[in-house]
């Protein structure tokens, strides 16, 4: 018998010591043992397509049980036992897990396909996971961040969608400008959502007498959930999964990655973002990186849509050099990785977005795309263009003309 079937056999066996099962758990049993028996001798096209549709979409099943968590969790141990390279990881999920997706689950929309669709939050934050600020010469140097940050705004939001099938991984951003109803009729930017739900509960707890690491950890919670609601009553999708990442965060995830390659269309000098770089095509190293997503000052039009323009581009290099650099195939690259994400990252309970990157097979040959909300002025905010809006994320599988493909070549302002 090959170590392959002899995995898949004990998977098996873990299903059925596991206890009576309904028939819906049988099939995914069997799809996801037989998914981690090829891994066992390399993974091919078809395993990771299994994966998006039976592990990778526990976060929806979650809700409804956590025997199948138990079950993966199995599989897994049984893979590293057998030394299956293909699926070596260093110990652990990276980062921090949260609790705020099963919080906002609760009046979620219906999913529209069984796809899944991940949010991914970039946080204009100079503190990590536990409230600890950055060191003093990072905050005032890489991350021209001064000596005081503004709070913790939601500055980058993008959602994340792989049909259920593989295909073409559709990537949709949002604009921290447009409009979401807070309740009461009021009506406020998404990019603050998160910082109100915070203060708010922050503010409570304090009465209570919570202090220190404990207070930073439940008000950000109250500012995730928020901020979930808020994503899934916009777009109109259940978000599956989440992963958030600190200012300080991304820029030791691009010192992990190395050179980030990007493309501009014109020159930029900004002393605001700290933005300077040339025309054409540039290797961007960690402060450059961080300074291109974030600059608003002397950029196309100056609005926000601008900036969302970079977070996809930037989005394309570090996917393009994750891929040319091997980096989830090498254990040392990967280590550093894991290394860099620990103390900035959070990710829903269960769920890691490297081993996510590595089993969607569309991350790994390009197949991506990336458009963004469409939107309408009003007055200095934005308010979604519904008409424009509805079926870029689920809808047919050819992207609209106005979806650019998630190019790493592709120069924008």
């Amino acid at each position: 018998m090959s170590g392959a079937d002899e995995i898949g056999d004990q998977g098996r066996q873990f299903g059925e010591r596991s206890g009576e099962v309904t028939g819906e758990e049988d099939e995914f049993e069997d799809r996801l043992t037989a998914a981690f028996g090829r891994a066992a001798v390399g993974l091919t096209p078809d395993g990771p397509v299994r994966l998006v549709d039976g592990a990778i979409a526990a976060g929806r099943r979650r809700r409804r049980g956590r025997r199948r968590a138990v079950l993966l969790a199995g599989a897994l141990t049984l893979l590293v036992a057998a030394g299956a390279s293909a699926l070596s990881l260093p110990a652990g999920v990276p980062g921090r897990t949260s609790e705020a997706l099963v919080g906002a689950s609760s009046g979620a929309p219906a999913p529209l396909d069984h796809g899944v669709t991940v949010l991914l939050i970039g946080l204009d934050s100079t503190t990590d996971t536990h409230g600890r600020p950055a060191p003093d010469e990072l905050r005032r140097g890489a991350l021209h961040a001064g000596v005081r940050a503004e709070g913790d705004v939601a500055d980058t939001l993008m959602l994340v969608h792989i049909p259920a099938g593989g295909g073409t991984v559709r990537q949709l951003s949002i604009p921290r400008d447009v409009l979401v109803d807070a309740g009461g009729g009021e009506q406020v930017r998404i990019g603050q959502v998160y910082l109100r739900a915070e203060t708010a509960e922050a503010a409570r707890l304090r009465s209570q007498g919570v202090t220190g690491a404990d207070l930073v950890w439940r008000g950000r919670e109250a500012g995730r959930t928020a901020l979930i609601r808020a994503v899934q009553q916009l777009a109109g999708v259940p978000v599956d999964h989440f992963a958030e990442l600190s200012m300080a965060g991304f820029y030791r995830v691009a010192q992990a990655v190395g050179p980030v390659p990007v493309c501009l269309v014109r020159a930029v000098d900004d002393q605001w973002s700290g933005a300077h770089l040339p025309a054409g095509r540039s290797e961007l190293d960690p402060a450059q990186a961080l300074a291109f997503v974030r600059q608003r000052h002397g950029v196309g039009d100056g609005s926000d849509l601008v900036r969302t323009h970079r977070a996809q581009a930037l989005l394309a290099g570090v996917l393009q050099k994750l891929r040319a650099g091997g980096v989830l195939a090498d254990a040392a690259k990967l280590g550093a990785l894991y290394g860099a994400l620990k103390e900035d990252l959070v990710v829903d309970q269960g769920w890691s977005p490297v081993d996510f990157l590595r089993q969607v097979p569309a991350f790994a040959d390009g197949r991506t795309t990336a458009t963004t909300l469409p939107v309408l002025a009003k007055g200095p905010d934005l308010v979604v263009d519904q008409t424009r809006a509805e079926g870029l994320l689920t809808g047919p599988a050819t992207a609209p003309p106005s979806s650019p493909v998630l190019d790493e070549a592709s120069c924008v302002e």
